[in-house]
C-alpha cells in the first residue's frame, strides 16, 4: 500500500498578525484600566481636596470667632486683675468684669474630612509631602486647643464657680457680701484664670497659623485638581 505525504504549509504571516493584534488588544485593554484607575484616583483626590478646603475654611472662621471672643475676656480679666492689685475695691466695674470668668470660648472644629480619609485607608493618595505634614499638623494642633479649653473649663468648675456662688448673686452679678473683693483668695483665683486665658489665646493663635498655612496649600491643590 503507497502512504499519501500530507505537506502542510503553516501562514507564519497570519499567525504573526493575529499574535500581534492579541497583544495590542491587550496593551490597549491594560491602558484602558489603568488610565481608568488614575482618572478615578484623580478625582478621590479632588474630592478630599476640595472637602478639606471647605472644612479648612469653616475651621478658620469658628477659630477668628472663639479667639476674638477670649481676647475680649482676656482684656476684661486684665482689667480685673489691674483693679484688685492696686486695691481700688470699690471700682464699679467689678461687678461687670466678674462675669467674664464664669465663660470661655468653646471651639470645636470640625475633623470629619480627616477621619474619613484616615479611615478608608487612603491618605496615601495624596502624594503632596509638604501638604499631608501641614494636614497632620493642623488636625494634632487641634486636641492641644480641645486640653487647654478643659484645663480652663476645670478650672472654672473648681476654683471660679464655687466661690462667686457664695458671694454673687448670679442674676446680675451683685455682691453678696461686699467685702468679698478684698480676699486673697478672689486675687488668686483671678491671676489664675488670666494665665489659663493667656495659654488658650497662645494654643488658638498657633492654631490660626497652621489653619492659615493649610489655605494656601489647599488652594494651590485644588487649582491643580480643577
Amino acid at each position: 500500500m503507497k502512504k499519501t505525504k500530507l505537506n502542510f504549509k503553516i501562514d507564519w504571516k497570519s499567525i504573526i498578525i493575529e499574535l500581534l493584534i492579541v497583544i495590542i488588544g491587550i496593551s490597549i485593554a491594560f491602558k484602558l484600566n489603568n488610565w481608568n484607575e488614575s482618572k478615578k484616583t484623580e478625582l478621590e483626590v479632588q474630592e478630599y481636596m476640595g472637602s478639606f478646603y471647605d472644612e479648612n475654611k469653616t475651621n478658620q472662621e469658628s477659630l477668628i470667632s472663639a479667639l476674638e471672643y477670649s481676647k475680649s475676656n482676656k482684656k476684661n480679666i486684665d482689667t480685673l486683675k489691674a483693679i484688685l492689685l492696686s486695691k481700688n475695691y470699690s471700682d464699679e466695674r467689678i461687678e461687670s468684669l466678674i462675669a467674664s470668668m464664669m465663660g470661655i470660648a468653646n471651639y470645636a472644629p470640625s475633623t470629619t474630612t480627616m477621619q474619613n480619609i484616615s479611615s478608608s485607608g487612603e491618605f496615601d493618595l495624596i502624594k503632596d509631602i509638604e501638604l499631608r505634614k501641614n494636614l497632620i499638623n493642623t488636625y494634632n494642633a487641634f486636641k492641644t486647643t480641645a486640653k487647654l479649653e478643659t484645663l480652663i473649663s476645670n478650672y472654672i468648675n473648681q476654683y471660679v464657680t464655687p466661690f462667686l456662688f457664695e458671694n454673687v448673686r448670679f442674676s446680675d452679678f451683685s455682691s453678696l457680701h461686699s467685702d468679698f473683693t478684698k480676699d486673697p483668695l478672689f486675687e488668686n483665683i483671678v491671676i489664675g484664670y488670666g494665665v489659663l486665658i493667656n495659654q488658650l489665646i497662645k494654643g488658638y493663635e498657633q492654631n490660626l497659623e497652621n489653619l492659615n498655612l493649610l489655605n494656601e496649600k489647599l488652594t494651590t491643590a485644588n487649582n491643580v485638581y480643577n
